[in-house]
């Protein structure tokens, strides 16, 4: 298992470092993993994960 305090999960299948996100809203995240064409990955926050990424961060 990896510690909550360093990962949060985010939907049913992605779970992601803290120290990667860049920006987060209440539907996505943007991390600061580089996907193709000089983008930064986007991940989609999934319902049941929303409000326990929300307590995280404050919102």
């Amino acid at each position: 298992m990896l510690p909550s305090k360093d990962f949060a999960q985010v939907n049913k299948k992605e779970i992601i470092a803290l120290a990667s996100i860049k920006v987060f809203s209440t539907n996505e995240i943007i991390t600061t993993i580089q996907a193709e064409n000089d983008h930064f990955l986007k991940l989609q926050i999934g319902e049941a994960y929303k409000n326990s990424l929300m307590e995280l961060f404050g919102k």
